[in-house]
């Protein structure tokens, strides 16, 4: 059996910088191994097709609309890239990842591999068959989707097409056209994730497009406990992997690719206190000389446990600011005030660590002088970096509840409206009427002026200095990295003069 996973294009089309690795595919390469599987193979798309180094994130509906073009475009070179890695490998089973963002590409690619073989069992899964399979399933070109975390559903496929099966249906945790009623049970969950294999990274195509510090991404946990009401996270059932288990593959990957710096991908890396003491005692007990960043919520650090966690390589940390008013903090149900917001920045800034702030603007409720102020929050706390997000209203969430209260959004939608769609604009009945008590036309200046007051704080001479300042450490040990970053910044800075 031949199988080949695979991460559809974005940034492909989009020319933005790619970090990382598809964590979740690698690991089911792993499963397949385990099971016996010889020829198996992660083609991530945008690694493999280019290495693009713009850091334009602020942008998101230029981004977004280069991406939909691209989408639609059946003579893109990156439509053919696909088709010849997938005629090259002629696998019998394609997996396909997916988030909502990405999701018209991963129709896309399952309609090519169709084509090019229709007796090749394609497979779904991901965060957007978490949250929508039906569309996923009725696709024409679509076998199966998995629903949740999809590691056992994976594992029972591949036993039923070893012995000559493509009866899915009985499967738990798998919806197949004969069994759509199983779009509505529960995603699966991974009770105990140091049974699940590392990811197997020697199964990446291409792996020369990947940077050690690529290789250096690590989900050390899965689940969050919070209830923000703008987040589309399937399950709140935390579960952590022990500190034993992530530091052997920290060993694994640094001995195998050389990596240092280590990204950890956790929604709040800082959840279980207890649990990063030891780790960064570990870490510092054995001389493992590693740097590392992570995201974490900003009531789940402080002053002790930020310096432990800098004095181990820490140089990084992303932290949701999200609004600068209380009201709408209260509605995000964030469970965290200005004032709490402002003392965790403290403990960052008084540790001198690089951290990235992420806010987000266009609430269905949210009033002009609502936006204003999440802008002169963020002129306060002047991040190092920071990430203004056009708020998207996900199925499953509080928020995208009230935006179908409010008459803003569609609660269903067809395949197609991905493929018409700005990814920004998803769900939306009027993608010019974002917000229920901002006009139109009003809504699109204060995009504008929020995405150019925050581009123009990250260009900040002072804030760049601390991006690199903050990566000192890596330069020092690995002189491509300083290359690369310089060329990312030059590209980055080059785009925003063209712009003018």
């Amino acid at each position: 059996m031949r199988i080949l996973l695979i991460d559809p294009p974005v940034n492909s089309f989009t020319g933005l910088v790619k970090r990382g690795f598809p964590i979740g595919l690698c690991i089911l390469a792993a499963i397949a191994k385990q099971e016996g599987v010889e020829e198996v193979k992660v083609f991530d798309v945008d690694k493999s097709a280019s290495n693009s180094y713009g850091l334009n994130f602020t942008d998101q509906r230029s981004n977004m609309a280069a991406f939909l073009e691209g989408v639609n475009n059946p003579q893109n070179p990156i439509w053919e890239h696909i088709r010849r890695t997938v005629n090259s490998f002629r696998p019998d089973l394609v997996g396909i990842t997916t988030m909502t963002i990405s999701y018209a590409s991963a129709l896309k690619v399952a309609e090519i591999v169709k084509l090019w073989n229709e007796n090749c069992v394609v497979i779904m899964g991901g965060v957007h068959a978490s949250i929508m399979p039906e569309g996923m399933i009725e696709w024409p070109f679509t076998d199966a989707v998995v629903k949740g975390e999809g590691e056992e559903a994976f594992r029972s496929i591949l036993r039923k097409l070893a012995r000559g099966s493509t009866y899915f249906s009985d499967l738990t945790g798998v919806i197949t056209k004969d069994s759509i009623e199983k779009a509505s049970t529960p995603p699966l969950e991974v009770d105990n994730l140091d049974d699940l294999p590392f990811p197997d990274r020697t199964s990446l195509i291409d792996p020369e497009h990947y940077s050690p510090e690529d290789m250096g991404l690590l989900l050390t946990s899965r689940g969050c406990p919070f209830h923000c009401s703008y987040c589309s996270n399937f399950t709140r059932k935390t579960r952590f992997r022990s500190v034993e288990n992530v530091i052997t593959e920290i060993r694994q990957v640094k001995n195998t690719y050389g990596t240092i710096q280590f990204m950890f991908k956790d929604d709040s890396f800082t959840l279980n206190r207890r649990r990063v003491e030891d780790f960064c005692r570990t870490i510092s007990h054995n001389r493992l000389g590693l740097l590392w960043e992570c995201t974490t919520r900003l009531d789940l650090i402080d002053n002790k446990l930020v310096k432990f966690m800098k004095s181990t390589g820490c140089n990084r940390v992303g932290v949701g600011v999200e609004s600068g008013d209380e009201e709408i903090l209260k509605i995000l149900n964030k469970r965290l005030t200005k004032e709490q917001i402002r003392a965790g920045i403290g403990i960052l800034n008084t540790n001198n660590l690089f951290w990235t702030g992420y806010f987000m603007m266009g609430l269905p409720m949210e009033r002009e002088y609502q936006i204003f102020n999440t802008l002169e929050f963020m002129k306060e706390l002047q991040p190092p970096y920071a990430a203004v997000g056009i708020y998207k209203p996900y199925p499953g969430t509080k928020l995208f509840e009230l935006a179908v209260d409010y008459g803003l959004v569609e609660p269903i939608v067809s395949n197609k409206h991905f493929f018409n769609t700005n990814p920004v604009d998803y769900f939306f009945k009027d993608p010019l009427k974002r917000m229920a008590y901002i006009s139109e036309k009003r809504s699109i200046d204060l995009i504008a002026i929020m995405t150019k007051e925050f581009d123009k704080s990250n260009k900040k001479i002072n804030n760049i200095l601390k991006r690199g300042l903050s990566r000192k450490s890596l330069y020092f040990k690995d002189h491509k990295s300083l290359f690369i970053d310089l060329k990312r910044v030059f590209n980055w800075l080059s785009y925003s003069d063209s712009q003018k």
